[in-house]
């Protein structure tokens, strides 16, 4: 992943740290529906359709409990 592809995902990071992580579709082809895995403190976000995907630490350790 480069660094302009931050970028696009930041509106759909914004959602998930507020809460929002159902009816999401992907920055990339505007068709795919964002699916969200927590898993310890490390979240996955993914498009189902095309692929593209970010994962690391979001927000606080306390979020992600």
């Amino acid at each position: 992943m480069n660094e302009d592809d931050h970028i696009y995902w930041q509106d759909t990071l914004e959602s998930v740290l507020a809460g929002r992580s159902t009816g999401l579709k992907c920055p990339f082809c505007y068709e795919g529906s964002i699916e969200v895995t927590k898993q310890e403190r490390k979240t996955l976000v993914k498009c189902q359709r095309c692929g593209h995907f970010i994962e690391g630490r979001f927000g606080n350790d306390e979020d992600m409990q």
